[in-house]
């Protein structure tokens, strides 16, 4: 009788290697599709929709800032409305940063007034939380 290498494992480190299988998991399939699909490319040059639909997908996996990004600038567009017609997609995501950094300096400097030269996150950290 084989025994595995599980056996002689803790209970512990049995989901640690399982959780870092799953971590890998959702890092290959992805990035596998991506490659097939590149290498399916240089053969036939004719890419259907849901093909493109899977690239996407799959990048979305890889790196899911994208689909922040996204958000962020569906968002923007719905708020400011017309005014984005005239504007690039550069262009609005480069508003919509340069609006998060202001508000984010005007609120620590309103934090800082109010909480005796501190943020309320160097606070909360100096107090042991966050």
């Amino acid at each position: 009788m084989q025994t595995s290498l599980f056996d002689n494992l803790t209970p512990k480190q049995q989901v640690t290697i399982k959780c870092n299988q799953i971590t890998k998991e959702k890092i290959t399939q992805p990035l596998a599709r991506i490659l097939n699909s590149t290498i399916s490319k240089n053969t036939s040059s004719v890419q259907t929709k849901t093909e493109s639909e899977l690239d996407k997908k799959s990048l979305n996996d890889l790196f899911p800032e994208q689909q922040f990004n996204e958000k962020n600038t569906k968002k923007a567009k719905e708020m400011l409305g017309e005014i984005t017609q005239e504007l690039t997609e550069a262009q609005l995501e480069d508003t919509v940063n340069e609006i998060r950094y202001l508000t984010t300096c005007w609120l620590d400097d309103i934090e800082r007034k109010t909480f005796k030269g501190l943020t309320l996150n160097e606070l909360l950290h100096e107090k042991g939380g966050v």
